[in-house]
């Protein structure tokens, strides 16, 4: 298996670390309309997996959806 992960910074080409995956929450209702309609302002809420890279040397973050799972959605 071909390992696709991003090699250098594209901001200064330093080195760059793989974080993990984190999910990012979209569509769905936060802030006021949570607190009044609580669990119901989630309905249509998706999760997304991406995967999250941070330069050793400078520090810049870069994402990335590396098994492109946003495709399948």
């Amino acid at each position: 298996m071909e390992d696709n992960r991003p090699k250098e910074c594209y901001s200064c080409k330093g080195e760059l670390e793989f974080l993990g995956q984190v999910p990012v929450r979209t569509k769905g209702s936060g802030g006021v309309s949570k607190l009044f309609f609580g669990e119901w302002a989630e309905l249509g809420e998706e999760m997304w997996p991406i995967d999250i890279f941070r330069c050793k040397k400078c520090g810049h973050i870069e994402m990335y959806d590396l098994d492109f799972s946003l495709n399948k959605q």
